[in-house]
């Protein structure tokens, strides 16, 4: 039974709603607001090799602004629902991300001049010069993921609710546990890390010989993502293995 994860869930609606519709609509709007922050449309060669030096920011801003996206398109195709429950909390995913955009931009255009050593810094941010405005940056970013990825355990735990009345079979509650477990992680992750920018002057101060990467802690903390979400996975696919008599 290969790829059963990413092959278990049925697809319950082949036409998108409004709701779906103005979803997407904001999210269209929301990868706009990225591309039109630098401020105005360049008017020479010079300044759109300047603008081009945002590429990278603008690549990650994109792909994760589309997973969250995708997320809430698979939510929507796979179960199917459009409750009133269901429409305040899309609404709320909205509102979040169009407030996230600017945190967003922010920080990874940050993240790139400090790798590149301003190289790819496109002049639309200015760069950060306190452990304030870092530690002030970082929370506002971990809100706001906080906030998305509690819209989606809240999105998918509706869903498991009404497993019944949607006709979930045990392999698609598995993976929509599977789902709400991803998302709680990383919105424990975002808290984590908002902990870590309220406490970052004081770390710094503590143990300035470690300051480099005290800087980056609370966005590395991320990365650990990728290690919980394979652990996530593997729990699904023994869950899967005991539905199909041991085959995985």
């Amino acid at each position: 039974m290969t790829n059963v994860l990413d092959n278990v869930m049925r697809i319950r609606r082949q036409q998108p709603t409004r709701l779906e519709g103005f979803v997407d609509a904001s999210f269209a709007f929301a990868v706009t607001l990225v591309v039109i922050s630098i401020g105005h449309v360049p008017a020479s060669v010079e300044e759109m090799l300047t603008a081009l030096r945002g590429m990278p920011t603008f690549a990650l801003c994109f792909l994760l602004i589309a997973r969250i996206w995708l997320s809430h398109r698979q939510w929507s195709r796979h179960y199917d629902l459009e409750d009133s429950t269901c429409v305040r909390l899309s609404l709320l995913l909205v509102f979040i991300v169009l407030f996230y955009v600017y945190p967003l931009r922010m920080l990874f255009a940050q993240m790139f001049m400090g790798f590149s050593g301003g190289a790819l810094a496109d002049g639309s941010v200015k760069q950060l010069t306190t452990i304030e405005e870092l530690s002030a940056a970082y929370l506002v970013f971990g809100l706001g993921l906080a906030a998305i990825s509690m819209v989606f355990v809240l999105l998918f735990r509706h869903a498991l609710r009404h497993a019944d009345s949607i006709g979930l079979t045990p392999a698609e509650r598995a993976v929509t546990r599977m789902k709400i477990g991803n998302w709680a992680i990383q919105m424990t992750l975002a808290l984590i890390s908002i902990a870590l920018a309220c406490c970052l002057p004081a770390l710094i101060d503590a143990a300035p010989a470690f300051g480099i990467w005290l800087y980056s802690a609370p966005g590395l903390i991320y990365a650990t993502n990728v290690f919980f979400g394979r652990l996530q996975r593997a729990r699904c696919r023994r869950a899967m293995a005991s539905l199909y008599g041991g085959q995985a």
